[in-house]
């Protein structure tokens, strides 16, 4: 094998003086040589020679820290140099660092160097499951599907704690395969280890709303208010649910509580529109309009607010948001002729007789 001319490799070596490792962990004296040989080859980047002799230090000693953590780093390197076999390595390099950092973990009184061991490998471990994560999507991308799910269900399997592998399986189950019954099997199973895990919640809640499930979709969205009440769009996924469910009245609370947390953000104010509407509210539909028109203005926003003003007789305010509207858009004429329309309930003439030309100007 050719030598690694890799930058890490010095990085590692000079994180790795072991003078603490001769008195934490000591070696028969053939180990005790095997490991000089080794470190010597380390040095010249001989990572064929490191690794034959690491591993003959491993036979006599598997816990030996060092020489986990030096293998560790030889994989991760092969990783970056060998991309057909990339997974495999990364695989190794993130158990032999995950073996590493075990022994460590027995050690009483950690000096600051070893502190320092325990960063570097935490950081080079996590690395090499993303570059394993990332090549299940760059081969579900390259359309070998089968090869993709294996290399998710490696990464789930390494660290069971990061969610992102199995739910990237049930997207495939569910988009590429078609499968909703294994899609839900794996969300159901995530919930059942971790109840209380968020991440897994909202997508269980995610995938039933898709599924057009919108009462198990509520439930599980209504779950994940209770652990995180200030989460702005879960209250707001919540209120989707209840709106396809007719229930408007809860729907209209749920988009309430989001916007009192945020109260210029337009998709909730939007939303408290709509819900609102649809719960007869239109005094409230009225408000959250306004207060729509005031951080932007379209066509959509002006009418409704027109129509539902001249259907409650507030002819006043017909006019005052008419003519906003005009303003606006002087081309348009369905503000002209709610102008007009206020100005007749009023008894306004010279607004009426005003806006008429208008319109007829506008006509021509």
């Amino acid at each position: 094998m050719r030598k690694l001319n890799i930058i890490l490799l010095a990085l590692a070596l000079a994180l790795g003086a072991c003078s603490t490792f001769k008195t934490r962990q000591k070696l028969s004296p053939q180990a005790n040589v095997n490991a000089k040989t080794a470190g010597v080859y380390y040095a010249q980047e001989n990572v064929e020679k490191a690794e034959q002799f690491y591993l003959m230090v491993l036979e006599a000693h598997p816990d030996h820290a060092i020489s986990l953590r030096r293998l560790a780093d030889i994989n991760l390197h092969k990783a970056e140099n060998f991309p057909a076999r990339s997974v495999e390595y990364n695989k190794n390099a993130y158990e032999l660092y995950s073996q590493s950092l075990a022994v460590y973990a027995t050690f009483d009184k950690l000096s600051d160097e070893e502190r320092l061991d325990i960063r570097d490998m935490t950081r080079r471990r996590e690395g090499a499951w993303t570059r394993i994560y990332r090549a299940g999507d760059a081969t579900l991308q390259a359309g070998d599907t089968q090869e993709a799910m294996e290399i998710f269900e490696l990464a789930a399997k390494l660290n069971p704690e990061r969610f992102e592998p199995m739910i990237r399986l049930k997207d495939i189950y569910q988009k590429e395969l078609k499968d909703d019954a294994k899609a839900e099997e794996i969300l159901l199973s995530l919930i059942k280890q971790d109840p209380k895990n968020l991440d897994y919640i909202l997508e269980t809640g995610a995938f039933y709303f898709n599924m057009e499930d919108y009462t198990k979709a509520a439930n599980y969205f209504a779950q994940a208010r209770t652990i995180a009440p200030a989460n702005i769009d879960n209250l707001l996924n919540l209120s989707f649910a209840y709106y396809e469910m007719q229930d408007y009245a809860k729907a209209l609370e749920v988009t309430q509580q989001a916007l009192a947390m945020d109260p210029g953000n337009i998709d909730t104010l939007q939303n408290a529109r709509d819900v609102s509407f649809m719960a007869g509210e239109k005094d409230l539909t009225v408000q959250y309009l306004k207060q729509l028109i005031e951080r932007r203005s379209n066509d959509g926003d002006f009418a409704e607010i027109c129509r539902i003003l001249y259907e409650q007789e507030k002819y006043e305010e017909l006019i005052t948001y008419a003519q906003k509207w005009y303003q606006w858009d002087n081309s348009n004429q369905d503000s002209v002729q709610f102008i007009i329309l206020g100005a007749s309930q009023t008894g306004n003439e010279a607004l009426k007789t005003t806006f008429s030309k208008i319109l007829q100007a506008q006509k021509k």
